[in-house]
């Protein structure tokens, strides 16, 4: 293993754009990929690049007297790309599609070991200002850290009028029963694990140093939220009952004490599923393939019809022989099709 990947790169260890253009934004997150990426030197350079950079769609379609937008935010160790496809859906309702890089990802391993979530809202604080005065509505979406990073910016500015959040995962509580104890294993150890860097739109080798981070910002939302009674923009929540990563069991009650009553809630189940509310709405999370298929944490918002995770994707994990996509895809886009109204 390269040795480079576990150190910082000097360029993506915070976040340092001082501008208040988006389209100037991608282009400078772009140079400090290309500068830190230590595997531009094949033919796949600018999909590389494309992969991991912030990204703007903006569809003629959209229209001039109501102009909708949607800020998608990737989760721990990821990337842009695994948001692709659920932007894609977004462009194809119409919207304005924005995604960010938060600072520490897209780059090499090592810029996540002296990370600060401070970075992180600083990112996200920079992409809602830079877009509010533009559009008329924006909706904020994330997957897993990114799902909990929209929380959060609802809860610092309650006075921004977003439109409704998006949030997959969210990682309200991480599952992992070390997670209390994470600030402690950082300081013990940089790494938690060191893996071959195969995989050009995430991260396989994990710092330890996000970790309490993400599991401060959980518990900062969550101790927010004793102080209210419910969010006071609606919220579309998505998760599987057998996710590895984050607690389902908190993201169904922060749901259920919460989100208003125009909100949906899709969870993936085992097995059949009945309950009272009839906001929330259950998806099967278990699929007859050979073998018999489990949704996994970071396969949510990925389409079967990805090329590089789908069902003829290019990239499998390699420990497990599996790929990483949602089977439900299509029925997750119905339901927040419903959501938006």
């Amino acid at each position: 293993m390269n040795e480079k990947y576990y150190q910082p790169s000097g360029y993506n260890s915070d976040f340092d754009f001082k501008g208040n253009d988006f389209a100037d934004y991608i282009d400078h997150i772009r140079k400090k990929i290309r500068l830190a990426r230590l595997d531009l030197h094949s033919d796949y350079c600018e999909k590389i690049i494309d992969a991991n950079a912030p990204f703007m769609w903006l569809p003629k379609e959209n229209s001039p007297n109501k102009k909708r937008a949607v800020l998608l935010v990737h989760g721990l160790y990821n990337s842009p790309f695994s948001l692709r496809d659920l932007g894609h859906f977004f462009y194809q309702q119409g919207f304005l599609v924005y995604s960010i890089l938060l600072p520490g990802h897209g780059t090499v391993p090592g810029d996540l070991l002296h990370i600060h979530r401070q970075s992180w809202q600083q990112a996200i604080d920079f992409a809602v200002n830079a877009l509010k005065d533009s559009i008329d509505e924006l909706y904020l979406g994330g997957m897993s850290t990114g799902g909990l990073l929209c929380l959060d910016y609802h809860l610092r500015h309650p006075h921004m009028n977003i439109k409704g959040l998006i949030t997959l995962a969210p990682a309200l509580k991480i599952k992992n029963i070390a997670a209390p104890i994470s600030p402690l294993i950082a300081k013990i150890s940089p790494w938690l694990a060191k893996n071959n860097e195969d995989n050009y739109s995430k991260y396989r080798s994990f710092a330890a140093q996000p970790v309490p981070e993400v599991y401060r910002l959980g518990r900062d939302v969550l101790k927010k939220m004793c102080q209210k009674k419910y969010l006071n923009t609606k919220l579309f929540m998505a998760f599987s009952n057998s996710d590895q990563v984050i607690s389902a069991k908190t993201c169904e009650q922060f749901f259920r004490r919460y989100a208003s009553a125009d909100s949906r809630c899709v969870i993936h189940h085992k097995g059949l599923n009945t309950n009272n509310d009839l906001r929330i709405h259950s998806l099967s999370d278990l699929f007859p393939e050979t073998p018999p298929y489990v949704l996994r944490h970071n396969g949510l918002p990925i389409s079967p019809e990805n090329g590089y995770y789908g069902v003829n994707g290019s990239y499998r994990d390699p420990k497990k022989n599996e790929f990483l996509y949602n089977p439900q895809f299509d029925e997750l886009a119905k339901a927040i099709v419903a959501f938006l109204g």
